[in-house]
Protein backbone atom coordinates (compact mmCIF):
# COMPACT_ATOMS: atom_id res chain seq x y z
CA UNK A 1 0.00 0.00 0.00
CA UNK A 2 1.44 3.32 -0.95
CA UNK A 3 2.06 5.46 1.82
CA UNK A 4 0.98 9.34 2.47
CA UNK A 5 3.59 11.88 2.54
CA UNK A 6 3.38 15.47 4.13
CA UNK A 7 5.26 17.77 2.62
CA UNK A 8 6.49 21.45 3.54
CA UNK A 9 7.78 22.71 -0.07
CA UNK A 10 10.06 19.94 -1.47
CA UNK A 11 10.99 18.55 1.97
CA UNK A 12 9.25 15.56 3.35
CA UNK A 13 8.32 16.31 6.95
CA UNK A 14 6.42 13.20 7.84
CA UNK A 15 4.59 9.89 6.29
CA UNK A 16 2.08 7.32 7.24
CA UNK A 17 1.42 3.75 5.97
CA UNK A 18 -2.16 3.31 7.89
CA UNK A 19 -5.38 5.36 9.87
CA UNK A 20 -3.18 5.23 13.01
CA UNK A 21 -0.09 6.35 11.91
CA UNK A 22 -1.80 8.80 9.93
CA UNK A 23 -3.53 10.25 13.28
CA UNK A 24 -0.25 10.33 15.08
CA UNK A 25 1.50 12.34 12.10
CA UNK A 26 -1.55 14.69 12.36
CA UNK A 27 -1.48 15.24 16.28
CA UNK A 28 2.80 15.59 15.90
CA UNK A 29 2.26 18.41 12.72
CA UNK A 30 -0.17 20.35 14.65
CA UNK A 31 2.00 21.15 17.28
CA UNK A 32 5.51 21.42 14.90
CA UNK A 33 3.71 22.72 11.27
CA UNK A 34 -0.08 23.26 11.72
CA UNK A 35 0.23 25.04 8.04
CA UNK A 36 1.82 22.19 6.18
CA UNK A 37 -1.10 19.61 8.01
CA UNK A 38 -3.75 22.71 6.87
CA UNK A 39 -2.00 22.63 3.38
CA UNK A 40 -2.99 18.95 3.08
CA UNK A 41 -6.36 19.30 4.38
CA UNK A 42 -7.42 22.44 2.01
CA UNK A 43 -6.10 20.07 -1.31
CA UNK A 44 -8.35 16.97 -0.04
CA UNK A 45 -4.81 15.05 -0.04
CA UNK A 46 -5.69 13.46 3.36
CA UNK A 47 -9.00 12.67 2.10
CA UNK A 48 -8.01 11.46 -1.24
CA UNK A 49 -5.41 9.24 0.40
CA UNK A 50 -7.98 7.13 3.21
CA UNK A 51 -10.35 7.03 0.28
CA UNK A 52 -7.80 5.20 -1.62
CA UNK A 53 -6.85 2.93 1.68
CA UNK A 54 -10.37 1.92 2.01
CA UNK A 55 -10.75 4.07 4.81
CA UNK A 56 -14.19 6.02 3.70
CA UNK A 57 -15.60 6.39 7.01
CA UNK A 58 -12.49 8.72 8.65
CA UNK A 59 -12.45 10.07 4.87
CA UNK A 60 -15.90 11.41 5.15
CA UNK A 61 -15.34 12.83 8.50
CA UNK A 62 -12.35 15.21 6.90
CA UNK A 63 -14.50 16.38 3.48
CA UNK A 64 -14.25 19.56 3.68
CA UNK A 65 -12.01 20.27 6.91
CA UNK A 66 -9.64 22.46 6.65
CA UNK A 67 -8.60 23.47 9.85
CA UNK A 68 -6.29 21.45 11.68
CA UNK A 69 -7.69 21.68 15.14
CA UNK A 70 -10.96 20.40 13.65
CA UNK A 71 -9.50 17.95 11.64
CA UNK A 72 -7.92 16.45 15.05
CA UNK A 73 -11.13 16.32 16.53
CA UNK A 74 -13.26 14.84 13.52
CA UNK A 75 -10.32 11.99 14.26
CA UNK A 76 -10.93 11.58 17.92
CA UNK A 77 -7.14 13.02 18.40
CA UNK A 78 -7.00 15.13 21.20
CA UNK A 79 -4.54 17.95 20.16
CA UNK A 80 -1.61 18.62 21.24
CA UNK A 81 -0.18 21.99 23.62
CA UNK A 82 1.50 23.65 20.24
CA UNK A 83 -1.82 23.41 18.18
CA UNK A 84 -3.64 25.93 20.95
CA UNK A 85 -0.49 28.18 20.80
CA UNK A 86 -1.13 28.21 17.40
CA UNK A 87 -4.78 28.89 17.13
CA UNK A 88 -4.55 31.34 19.82
CA UNK A 89 -1.91 33.39 17.44
CA UNK A 90 -3.82 32.73 14.40
CA UNK A 91 -7.22 34.36 15.86
CA UNK A 92 -5.78 37.22 17.66
CA UNK A 93 -6.08 39.51 14.64
CA UNK A 94 -9.02 39.53 14.28
CA UNK A 95 -10.45 39.66 18.13
CA UNK A 96 -8.74 42.75 18.09
CA UNK A 97 -10.08 45.02 15.48
CA UNK A 98 -7.18 44.23 13.38
CA UNK A 99 -4.45 45.68 15.20
CA UNK A 100 -0.91 44.35 13.85
CA UNK A 101 -2.26 44.17 10.38
CA UNK A 102 -0.33 46.13 8.14
CA UNK A 103 -1.88 49.63 6.94
CA UNK A 104 -2.99 49.85 3.75
CA UNK A 105 -0.47 50.74 1.01
CA UNK A 106 -1.37 53.52 -2.05
CA UNK A 107 1.07 53.74 -4.55
CA UNK A 108 3.40 51.74 -2.93
CA UNK A 109 3.64 53.73 0.32
CA UNK A 110 2.86 52.29 3.43
CA UNK A 111 -0.04 55.05 5.64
Amino acid sequence: MEKFYFKSYDRTIGSAANLEELKSEMKRLSSVDPASLEYHLRQGHITMWLNYIGETEAARSLDGVTNARMALRKLGIQEGPGMRRHNMHENMGSHHGGRGRPKKMESGVQK
